[in-house]
């Protein structure tokens, strides 16, 4: 089959499941059989495709048919400016959490921080990100999931990054509290939808991000609860915690990181207007 050809049929696969991004979505994966830039599909299209190449193609739309996220498919993300490795099992970055990245680097410049934990690291993104636009931070990234600390690896390695970064097993902070660690800043973008909502998301949200990654409990404060209280036993005083959090609960993560010998603590609006990040630096002694 030709180019033109699979497109069409891309096209006509994804506009029958009302995928509204039909056209990208399909010049995206038809690019990622080929090897090629989305260019080269569109400037070719009477170009003949191997058969073996047209099957890939057919497989990998018919996951997108089932809304599959085309990032899980393409196993590529941009996120800071950089391409991240994903693949089911660690939460697809979004462009949201970068207001979090873009926070904790000026705190970093700012004070001359040198050392970062990152908690439920997921992909990485968040932590090596940091770390690849700061040289001289040292970076722990901790997840309890298998699949995430098998990625970020990877990502640790595409951005050349194992000197200043590595990653850990952890139950949360268990393990840089069992082993006398202690950072400057926390970073963490943890899970955070209350648990009956979860069935209200997106198909492609719902049925494909993992479901350790998204739910919070029933009030969505869990982790925000076990990570504060955990983090006065890792976090330098006067250091910094930096959460990302979901459009209503501003008020909530407040008050426990306050009650909690938390001062300065603040929030920030995303680019949307809505509250999407909340620190606040540790009491000294």
């Amino acid at each position: 089959m030709k180019i033109q050809q699979l497109l069409t049929l891309g096209y006509d696969i994804l506009k029958s499941e009302n995928i509204e991004t039909y056209m990208i979505d399909t010049q995206l994966i038809l690019s990622k059989v080929l090897n090629k830039d989305k260019l080269f599909i569109i400037t070719n299209r009477n170009l003949d495709v191997e058969d073996c190449k047209s099957k890939e193609f057919l497989k990998l739309m018919e996951f997108r048919k089932q809304k599959m996220p085309v990032k899980y498919i393409l196993q590529s993300t941009e996120f800071m400016g950089i391409d991240y490795f994903v693949k089911p099992g660690v939460l697809i970055p979004r462009n949201d959490t970068e207001i979090l990245v873009e926070d904790a680097i000026d705190e970093i410049k700012t004070r001359n921080l040198k050392s970062l934990c990152d908690v439920c690291c997921g992909s990485g993104a968040i932590g090596t990100s940091i770390a690849h636009y700061i040289e001289d931070l040292q970076v722990n990234c901790y997840d309890i999931s298998d699949v995430a600390l098998e990625v970020t690896k990877i990502n640790i390695e595409r951005l050349d990054l194992e000197k200043t970064v590595r990653v850990f097993k952890s139950d949360l902070l268990s393990k840089p509290i069992e082993d006398k660690c202690s950072f400057d800043i926390i970073v963490s973008n943890p899970p955070y939808i209350k648990k009956d909502v979860i069935e209200t998301l997106m198909e492609d949200v719902k049925n494909y991000e993992p479901f350790i990654a998204l739910c919070g409990g029933e009030d969505g404060m869990d982790f925000y609860r076990r990570i504060i209280k955990e983090s006065r036993k890792v976090l330098n005083p006067g250091g910094f915690i930096i959460f990302e959090i979901g459009y209503d609960q501003r008020e909530e993560v407040t008050k426990l990181l306050e009650d909690s010998a938390f001062e300065d603590v603040i929030c920030i609006k995303d680019l949307s207007g809505n509250d999407r990040v909340v620190k606040g630096s540790l009491l000294k002694n």
